[in-house]
C-alpha cells in the first residue's frame, strides 16, 4: 500500500451514498463531499495550517495550498485537481512550459523530475498550477506503474466528459509529492483509482 491507511479514501462507499442521476455524471453534493474528504486527508498530512484556495482553469477545478505568504518554510502546492475531460482545443505550448521553472526540475537531495501535468494536456489540462515535479518514468509511461498511469490518462482523453481527478500526497513541507492518487469515473458509475509512488 503506497498511501497510509489514515489517508486512504473509500471512493466506492462515497459513490454508494450518492446514486447516479440522469442530469449529471456526478451531483454537486457528491463533488462537495469529495472536496471535503480530500481536504480532510490533506490537513492530516500537513504539519502547517493550510491556506487552500479553489479556482477554475479550463474545465477543471484546483484546490491549491498557498501557505507561503504566511509561512516561508512551506512551499505552495496543489492538493487536488479534478473535472471532466474534454477535447484539447490547443496544441501544447512547449515554449511556455519550457520557460516555466526552466527545463526539468532538480530538487537537491531528491533527484531530477519532469514537469508533469496533474491533468494531462491531452484531456484539456493547462500549464501553471497544473504542473508538478513528477518522476520521469511515471510521467512518460516507461515503468510498469507509468504504463498504468498513461492508460488512465488516455482513457480520459479518449472519452471526453469523463470525470477525472488527481490527488497529490506529501510527506514534508515541499511541493514534491511522494505519491499521487489518480481516478477516473467509468460509465458503470464506478471509480477506477490507482496509487503511484513519486
Amino acid at each position: 500500500m503506497i498511501i497510509p491507511s489514515d489517508l486512504q479514501i473509500p471512493y466506492t462507499a462515497i459513490l454508494a451514498d450518492f446514486p447516479k442521476t440522469q442530469s449529471s455524471p456526478l451531483s454537486i453534493e457528491l463533488i462537495s463531499t469529495l472536496e471535503d474528504v480530500w481536504l480532510n486527508r490533506y490537513r492530516k498530512m500537513s504539519s502547517h495550517e493550510p491556506n487552500v484556495l479553489q479556482f477554475q482553469d479550463h474545465e477543471f477545478t484546483f484546490l491549491y495550498d498557498q501557505t507561503s505568504a504566511g509561512d516561508s518554510k512551506v512551499e505552495d502546492r496543489l492538493v487536488v485537481g479534478y473535472g471532466y475531460s474534454m477535447i484539447q482545443p490547443q496544441k501544447r505550448d512547449a515554449h511556455r512550459i519550457q520557460g516555466l521553472l526552466g527545463g526539468r526540475i532538480e530538487i537537491p537531495g531528491k533527484g531530477v523530475f519532469d514537469k508533469g501535468h496533474v491533468l494531462a494536456h491531452s484531456m484539456g489540462g493547462g500549464t501553471d498550477v497544473n504542473l508538478f515535479p513528477q518522476k520521469p518514468e511515471l510521467n512518460r509511461g516507461k515503468s510498469d506503474a507509468g504504463k498504468i498511469y498513461r492508460s488512465m490518462e488516455n482513457y480520459a482523453a479518449q472519452n471526453p466528459g469523463t470525470f477525472v481527478f488527481s490527488r497529490l500526497l506529501y510527506s514534508d513541507a515541499s511541493w514534491l509529492p511522494y505519491a499521487l492518487e489518480y481516478g477516473v469515473l467509468r460509465p458503470e458509475y464506478a471509480f477506477w483509482v490507482e496509487q503511484f509512488q513519486n
